[in-house]
């Protein structure tokens, strides 16, 4: 019989209602009370890293906001139908981007996925003192929860706060803080961008220094110190505190700093069988934290109209570098009818029945985040070049490989960002990245009508526009009507 614990076994709205205690106390045959720490730790895998597998709802459209991403208009059928149309808001920037083309609501899951997080974790870091365990056990349960709020705490003020900037963040609108393990009548307010940020780093400290006294062990499914090192130093680089990036960034390096050699990888894969050869899975010692869905819904391998990766983006990439091409590691030409002929993300797939590896947080970050905090470091930026270096040799063939000639800071600079998207492409940073690089100018075209495929319409995303920013959810909205709202402009097509 499957355990179910109380603490979390009706909806998130029900459990600000109650206290914790209350839960606790009543169980029916089926369901058990927390009594120790290992206890928590299987509520922590099952309520949060096992639904966070489970839903292709949460950030699914990410990229297709980006440059990385542009429309592929094919006549849909039922091996290969058109996914555009539940995108289309986020496609195309629009006011409210939940709403698809002809206007059925598309409900974001992301804003009530990461405070449910956020509350199971209030609840454990308030409780779990009072239950059985050694003190290193309570250590591990405390550490991953203090992770997991963190981690919630980034994608929330980097989806519906505004971006991060030094000399506005103490007044920028962020995200509201829940704090709360209990039932009580509190209105909720955004907070500033800075206290959000803050709170992140004080969260992660906190991990950090319970993982060094844990026996939390060596998982790649759990959150860890190395994967909580490298995600601090990624916030560093958002706050531009290039130093504390730099020295995070050596932390997890220090404790693991593999890089898969690509041409060892693919002669390896002509054994590994099916669904092996992709870049997450089991055999990648870069690999540090995997997690959640990762099926890519909008450029789907099975799609005929979609979202796939931008001829921007395959152009970033050299011949002899294996990441992209045809046959591509990253991204790579799907020939068949049934894939639509089209290039597509080729990183990972549903790891429901592939034993692959969701999103992850791999040691490539790492350098990649020294680099650029070296790129903006007085005396620094050969260094910078070094760890891209460290990266290219092994994404390169040898034959094709050529050293960067970056001299310039600016230039530098520059390199790191490039790099930065060849790599991360289709893990759900590129959007963040643009956030925190000046908010440049987006083109997209939408073919409205498939039996009309030389009609189609001009969106733009204009430099610095408030649609860098998402708008709250609705259905949140109509919970906390006093709940700001970022304001987007309305957006239609510029050649009509």
């Amino acid at each position: 019989m499957k355990i179910k614990y109380i603490l979390i076994a009706t909806a998130t709205a029900a459990l600000v209602l109650s206290s914790c205690s209350d839960f606790l106390s009543e169980a029916s045959q089926d369901e058990v009370r927390p009594k120790n720490a290992s206890d928590y730790k299987e509520l922590i895998a099952g309520e949060i890293y096992e639904k966070m597998n489970e839903s292709s709802t949460v950030n699914s459209w990410l990229d297709i906001m980006t440059d990385d991403c542009e429309e592929l208009a094919k006549k849909a059928s039922t091996l290969a139908p058109d996914k555009r149309t539940a995108g289309f808001g986020y496609y195309t920037w629009q006011q409210e981007p939940e709403r698809q083309r002809e206007g059925v609501l598309n409900s974001d899951a992301s804003w009530g996925t990461y405070y449910h997080q956020i509350l199971v974790c209030n609840m454990i870091l308030n409780d779990i003192d009072k239950l059985d365990g050694t003190d290193s056990e309570k250590a591990g349960v405390k550490a991953e929860a203090y992770m997991i709020k963190a981690f919630a705490y980034y994608m929330l003020v980097n989806l519906y706060g505004e971006p991060y900037d030094p000399q506005t963040a103490a007044k920028a609108a962020g995200v509201p803080i829940n704090d709360l393990v209990g039932a009580e009548n509190k209105k909720f307010q955004r907070e500033s961008v800075q206290t959000v940020y803050d709170l992140i780093l004080e969260y992660g400290e906190n991990a950090l220094k319970l993982f060094k006294i844990s026996d939390s062990g060596e998982s790649v499914f759990r959150w860890n110190e190395a994967a909580a090192d490298v995600f601090l130093s990624r916030v560093c680089l958002y706050m531009q505190r290039w130093d504390k990036a730099a020295e995070y960034a050596n932390e997890a390096l220090a404790i693991k700093g593999d890089v898969w050699d690509l041409n060892r990888k693919a002669t390896d894969d002509a054994s590994a069988g099916d669904y092996m050869d992709r870049l997450f899975t089991s055999r990648n010692p870069e690999i540090l934290f995997s997690y959640g869905y990762s099926t890519e819904i909008f450029s789907a391998e099975g799609a005929g109209s979609c979202y796939p990766p931008s001829k921007a983006l395959l152009a970033m990439y050299e011949d002899g570098d294996l990441r992209g091409g045809r046959n591509g590691m990253y991204i790579r030409y799907l020939g068949s009818f049934f894939s639509g002929k089209k290039y597509a993300p080729f990183k990972s797939f549903m790891t429901s029945y592939t034993s692959r590896y969701g999103n992850a947080i791999r040691t490539v970050e790492a350098y990649l985040n020294r680099a650029e905090a070296y790129s903006h470091i007085d005396g620094k930026a050969q260094d910078a070049i070094k760890d891209l270096e460290t990266i290219r040799r092994n994404r390169f063939t040898a034959a094709k490989y050529k050293p960067l000639e970056a001299t310039t800071q600016e230039s530098v600079v520059q390199a790191v960002r490039d790099e930065r998207r060849r790599e991360l492409c289709f893990e759900r940073q590129r959007w963040f990245d643009l956030r925190r690089w000046g908010r440049p100018s987006i083109t997209h075209t939408y073919t409205p009508d498939l039996k009309k495929p030389n009609e189609t319409e001009t969106y733009v995303l204009q430099e610095n526009d408030p649609a860098y920013t998402l708008p709250v959810p609705k259905e949140v909205l109509e919970m906390e009507p006093d709940l700001t709202d970022i304001k987007r402009p309305e957006r239609n097509p510029q050649n009509q």
